[in-house]
């Protein structure tokens, strides 16, 4: 229920025009531009209005934080194993690249996505990424849809070292063809 209530409040986010601020001079920027902690790295953040999302690594975890920056009001963890995080990519010919990260808590799905239009694209290099909430066992019901003014990407080999601090057994990588498996 407590999942259900934040997603909720992401949900409301959207109707009352949380959209991308303007921003912030670079000294207020840089102690607020992620919720990740001393120690962790950043593997993708975007600012919403007063919100920040942020998904951040540590040494043997991944979280995918949401809410007023300073304060995150979602938090949802890897569990030991990594069964609750899946990645998926999607690559097309020509016309699109994307990368995403869903964590899952419940029956809420937190999917945190970046990509590329590509060359054959009416738009070629065009950057966009977001948050998609999705709600129930295939992620049938769309609470929310947050878009990254910004266009930010995934950090540079941060998809990377997420694999190599998974567990040896993890088998995280969203299954071809999968209610999941699509472009958000």
């Amino acid at each position: 229920m407590r999942a259900f209530a934040a997603a909720l409040s992401v949900a409301a986010l959207l109707a009352t025009g949380g959209s991308a601020a303007k921003p912030a001079a670079a000294s207020t920027l840089a102690s607020v531009q992620s919720h990740c902690g001393a120690g962790e790295r950043v593997v993708w953040s975007c600012r919403f209005g007063a919100r920040l999302g942020s998904v951040c690594l540590g040494k043997s975890s991944l979280h995918y934080r949401f809410g007023p920056a300073g304060r995150a009001a979602i938090d949802v963890a890897s569990t030991p194993d990594w069964r609750n995080i899946h990645t998926g990519n999607n690559r097309s010919h020509g016309g699109l690249n994307q990368d995403s990260i869903r964590f899952t808590r419940g029956m809420v799905h937190y999917v945190v996505h970046a990509g590329e239009t590509g060359s054959l694209n009416e738009n070629p290099g065009r950057r966009f990424s977001g948050i998609t909430v999705l709600e129930g066992a295939e992620g049938e019901k769309q609470l929310a849809e947050l878009a990254c003014r910004t266009g930010a990407g995934f950090t540079a080999g941060a998809l990377g070292a997420l694999h190599a601090a998974a567990p040896r057994r993890w088998q995280g990588e969203e299954t071809s063809g999968s209610p999941f498996d699509m472009v958000y």
